[in-house]
């Protein structure tokens, strides 16, 4: 059985993905793997280690609220589902899990950002779709 990979953050447009998901997962008869990644904490470890046990801490926190808001969506739909969290810059994570036999490709909620925002701000979606083997549904 192939696999969906669903990126999910917590915003609404990660939810809105989480549904197309829904439904290209129940057309492909494809299981769903919902997953939120965690990027870097961008401190000196040395000078700043509570600060950075404390922003860890939380992350994780808000991985698992996201994760589970998800989960609510997809077995509401009646489909079950694996959660998991990676640590790392977002759209390579994304990518290099996508390697994986098992995954048929990937769905992602955008935000919808101009071109010039995208340049400034980056863009997970934009990236994702550059850097990433298989396919990649972008869900605006």
């Amino acid at each position: 059985m192939k696999t969906i990979l669903v990126a999910v953050d917590g915003s609404e447009p990660s939810l809105k993905g989480v549904h197309a998901a829904v439904e290209l997962g129940r057309g492909l008869g494809a299981r769903l793997e919902l997953v939120y990644v965690i990027p870097p904490v961008l401190l000196p470890p040395a000078t700043y280690a509570e600060t950075i046990k404390k922003l860890e801490e939380g992350n994780a926190a808000m991985a698992q609220e996201a994760l589970e808001k998800a989960r609510a969506i997809v077995a509401g739909a009646g489909l079950e589902c694996d959660l998991i969290t990676l640590h790392g810059a977002p759209a390579e994570s994304l990518a290099d899990l996508a390697q994986a036999e098992r995954v048929w490709g990937v769905v992602i909620g955008a935000k919808g950002h101009n071109a010039l925002a995208r340049v400034l701000l980056g863009s997970t979606a934009d990236r994702l779709m550059h850097i990433c083997s298989k396919p990649v549904l972008v869900v605006r």
